[in-house]
């Protein structure tokens, strides 16, 4: 594969994943009811969005910082570990939505594999 296309797929997915993740913040943090209610439906506290709110807007500003790559593999790890429990809580709820996650999380597996061959290419 050459940089060009591994550069459009880095960006592309990065980006997709940043934006819902900024999305996502706004919305656990501001406590919507479509959030409170998801997470009521899954059998967690309203307290855990003011937890998952601010975790999912900062990993979506190191993900696009690119000065800091030890922050951008732990913000990789947190995204991952949220998005997997998320898609697992989904499925163990019998919520006939449980794929949704885990499409987002190959998402994050491309991202995360195209960021390593860019940096692996610096080097």
């Amino acid at each position: 594969m050459n940089k060009t296309v591994i550069k459009v797929l880095y960006w592309a997915t990065t980006g997709l994943i940043a934006v819902g993740n900024l999305f996502g913040a706004y919305a656990y943090t501001s406590q919507s009811p479509q959030v409170l209610e998801g997470l009521a439906h899954l059998g967690y506290p309203a307290y855990v969005a003011l937890i998952l709110g601010p975790a999912k807007g900062l990993s979506a500003l190191a993900l696009l910082y690119p000065k800091f790559p030890r922050l951008k593999e732990w913000a990789y790890a947190g995204i991952t570990f949220n998005v997997l429990g998320a898609g697992l809580s989904h499925l163990f709820s019998k919520d006939p939505n449980f794929a949704t996650p885990f499409i987002f999380l190959a998402l994050v597996a491309v991202s995360y594999i195209t960021w390593r061959k860019l940096e692996a290419e610096k080097a």
